[in-house]
């Protein structure tokens, strides 16, 4: 295989598939987005608020533009922090919708890059290694997040904290502060990439760590030392960076408290792993209908393995059993995939409580309550490469079953590969945006526009666009004003998470009805009175409505509450000077 020959070689490889798979919004990169809308449009405006608030003097990881005037800590909405800074030139000159698309597709060719790397240097076999990282950059996890979620698939941490676990625990070839500051700068930068892979990948190093120790006991008390000092290192290495963004998290303005996501929701269907969903090429009609009965939603549905790659696993790990890394990475594997299953047993989307797993002791613990354990899949396929690579290196080296192993294999990835084309989705932005109009706006004051922008995935009608979108128009607008709406985790009004959505508001409830295909309400004199409050207390100075499903009710709504008609302006209706302040 020509393409594993060198680290730059496969690297190009993974690229071309990457841009190969997500080629649907690379033939029009500034309009088209990769996956469905909704979290698309969010993580746009999330890498665009690094590099805009570094420009500005503002704290990138507070926002008052949106869900004014409370603001919004953004590290609980997962802001990926140094992927932002390190587009900021694309988000500068090509866009939010590009530098989106751009962060998607690297983020799936630089996962397989990494762990590419460390299977090489595990196993010594660099086709086995190129296919290993096919098997965990391009996996169902992977797929699925590649759907909205580009933080989830920047998946590069994992395989190095393998890679520099083994140097400090197995290995220990170099002295401990190498792999220590190494260790220590990765975590810091994946704290600010997305915390949530940061605390999972502690959580499964810690395992493999007890599971490795369990298996070569007898070795434990001479490597200890060496091991310790490199974590030591590793925390002296972290906190100078991670301190001041840690502090945030848990003590920060707007710091949320509870649950963020319902429990037992976002889980491993048991039928998942064999059950295809629709990311997949090789899904039959009533395998996906089938899986549409499951919790969570598509962008969670990630555990498919396939009886073929699930037959060859158990094949591997029997047949070479007596092999330490096999048998450390299937006993992993097995505990990976149980706590992906969540605190109960769910089959065919139905939840079964009197079949309790271990994840429900962990659930009641602090931050692994906001854990989604169907995300755990992504360690899974990690192991899994690396079972891959290690039979790909056998299977080089033998004769015996050389035309029925290449066979089994080739099946095996054959049935991981994703659907095509792959879905994209249009960002439309009127013109007003984009243009001199918008300029009239006072900078820095607030608008209310129209669709209310709220939780992703929440949809304006059958077949239309996202109400964040909006979210996009204020990036488009050079961030000229502030909103009151937004779809960032923040506190709601009785101090609980408000699950995406701004804090519960009479305007936001009447905007959603509306939204959802209702008429405008009746203006009751005390509805009236309330609503007219929540615009003095946002401060709202201009209201504006932009395309939409059920636009027509919408005017209505304003007209009877602002007392006067909107101005058309490019593709938009305008009331300038409501008077609210």
């Amino acid at each position: 295989m020509i393409l594993a020959r060198r680290p730059a070689l496969a690297l190009l490889g993974y690229l071309v598939l990457a841009f190969a798979l997500f080629a649907s919004a690379w033939v029009d990169p500034t309009y088209r987005s990769i996956g469905v809308a909704g979290d698309a449009q969010l993580f746009m405006w999330l890498l665009a608020w690094t590099p805009y608030a570094g420009s500005h003097g503002l704290n990138p990881l507070f926002t008052d533009f949106l869900i004014y005037p409370q603001g919004a800590n953004l590290m609980w909405t997962l802001i990926p922090v140094v992927p932002g800074l390190l587009l900021a030139p694309v988000m500068a000159t090509l866009g939010p919708v590009f530098t989106y698309n751009l962060a998607m597709t690297l983020g799936v060719a630089l996962s397989a890059w990494c762990a590419y790397l460390a299977l090489n240097a595990l196993m010594k076999d660099r086709a086995g290694a190129f296919l290993g990282g096919v098997v965990y950059g391009f996996s169902p996890y992977m797929l699925a997040h590649a759907l909205g979620h580009p933080n989830l698939v920047m998946c590069f941490t994992p395989p190095l904290v393998l890679l520099i676990l083994m140097e400090a625990l197995v290995w220990q070839r170099r002295p401990a502060w190498q792999p220590g500051v190494a260790l220590g700068l990765l975590a810091a930068v994946q704290l600010l990439t997305t915390p949530e892979i940061l605390f999972t990948t502690a959580i499964v190093g810690g395992v493999g760590t007890v599971v490795l120790a369990a298996m070569r006991w007898s070795e434990v008390t001479r490597r200890l030392r060496h091991a310790l000092t490199t974590l030591a290192i590793s925390l002296a290495a972290f906190l100078p960076v991670a301190a001041f963004p840690v502090w945030f998290l848990f003590f920060g303005p707007q710091v949320v408290r509870g649950v963020v996501r319902e429990q037992d929701f976002y889980v491993t269907d048991l039928l998942n792993f064999v059950v295809p969903t629709h990311v997949m090429l090789v899904a039959p009609d009533f395998l996906v209908a089938a899986s549409r009965s499951w919790t969570g939603g598509d962008g969670e549905w990630n555990g498919y393995v396939g009886v073929f790659l699930l037959g060859l696993l158990a094949f591997i790990t029997v047949r070479w059993w007596t092999s330490l890394i096999i048998r450390w990475a299937a006993v992993l594997a097995a505990i990976v995939a149980l706590l992906s299953l969540g605190p109960h047993l769910h089959l065919a989307g139905r939840v079964h409580f009197h079949v309790p797993l271990p994840w429900i002791l962990l659930q009641r613990l602090p931050v692994f309550d906001n854990v989604l354990p169907a995300r755990l899949m992504m360690f899974f396929y990690l192991l899994a490469g690396l079972a891959i690579a290690f039979f790909v290196r056998e299977l080089k080296g033998t004769r015996r079953m050389h035309l029925a192993g290449w066979a089994w294999l080739v099946v095996s990835v054959i049935l991981l590969l994703p659907a095509a084309p792959w879905p994209s989705a249009p960002n439309p932005v009127p013109e007003f945006f984009t243009g001199s109009p918008v300029q009239r706006i006072p900078a820095g004051s607030v608008a209310l526009v129209a669709p209310f922008s709220t939780a992703p995935g929440f949809q304006l009608g059958p077949g239309q666009e996202s109400a964040t979108l909006p979210m996009l128009w204020q990036l488009d607008s050079g961030m000229r004003y502030r909103m009151p709406e937004g779809s960032l985790i923040v506190p709601d009004v009785n101090g609980a998470p408000s699950g995406g959505r701004p804090p519960q508001s009479t305007t936001q409830t009447a905007m959603i009805a509306i939204q959802q295909g209702g008429g405008a309400p009746d203006l009751t004199p005390d509805l009236r009175s309330r609503l007219h409050q929540d615009l003095v207390r946002w401060h709202v100075e201009t209201v504006i409505v932009g395309p939409m499903y059920n636009q027509a009710q919408m005017l209505i709504f304003f007209e009877r509450l602002l007392g006067r008609a909107p101005q058309a302006v490019e593709g938009v209706l305008v009331w300038w000077e409501t008077g609210s302040t």
